[in-house]
């Protein structure tokens, strides 16, 4: 990081870290809320084993990036959820024109859309299809911009996944229940500590799984009535 990146305003620090295409690589790599190794991010990168440790430790400086040490190995994720965001904003920017989403399709552009990771919550088709049954059936509502569970939904996340919302919080400094725009769908799905234990309740019922291709989720066969079920959602692809 030379002088004059230095003394860039911070949002203008995370636009340049942004804009070589490895590291976006690799950030992209770390946006379903992944660990990886900096051997693992160089493969995802295609850069060597040094090149690699450079750009991470930019990273790491300027907090884009932080990493658990597990006896030698470091294992490197986003910082924070704020720069999951970050990221997920820029691609909602990216992909707001339907002509120029259309030049852009990345590999599995089908897939990815239709049901993905945006961090640490579910985000694509499935996602936004979720949040809208949510608000449809009066389990969330947004009153001046906020958006708050009422007593329905706390309920019905009780019963049908187990999260009891009057007792989550646990030190947890996020807000309950966001609205975060979705680039795929330009709509909203859910986010905050809801968001979060909502996912983790659908991978951990086997609802939804990970593909072997990064941010995918799959929706099983009992994820599927599941959806069909409580959700009313009917439109799912093989």
């Amino acid at each position: 990081m030379n002088v004059m990146t230095e003394q860039l305003p911070n949002f203008s620090r995370l636009a340049c870290l942004l804009a070589d295409a490895s590291r976006a690589r690799m950030l992209c790599a770390l946006m379903d809320n992944n660990r990886l190794t900096a051997s693992e991010l160089a493969r995802v990168a295609g850069l060597s084993a040094q090149s690699a440790s450079n750009h991470l430790a930019k990273l790491t400086h300027c907090r884009v990036v932080a990493f658990d040490k597990v006896g030698r190995n470091r294992y490197y994720r986003l910082y924070n959820a704020l720069i999951a965001q970050a990221i997920e904003s820029m691609m909602v920017a990216t992909y707001a024109d339907d002509d120029f989403q259309q030049r852009l399709k990345p590999s599995g552009f089908k897939k990815i859309c239709y049901a993905r990771t945006c961090y640490d919550h579910v985000a694509g088709h499935i996602g936004v299809a979720i949040y809208e049954h949510l608000l449809q059936t009066n389990m969330l509502v947004v009153t001046d911009g906020h958006l708050s569970v009422t007593p329905k939904g706390r309920d019905w996340f009780a019963t049908q996944l187990g999260i009891d919302i009057d007792n989550m919080h646990g030190g947890s400094r996020r807000e309950l229940a966001i609205s975060c725009m979705d680039w795929s769908e330009q709509r909203y799905h859910l986010s905050g500590e809801l968001g979060t234990r909502l996912f983790a309740a659908l991978l951990e019922k086997r609802f939804l799984i990970k593909a072997h291709e990064p941010r995918v989720l799959l929706v099983t066969p009992t994820g599927k009535a599941f959806l069909q079920q409580t959700l009313g959602i009917n439109s799912f692809i093989d």
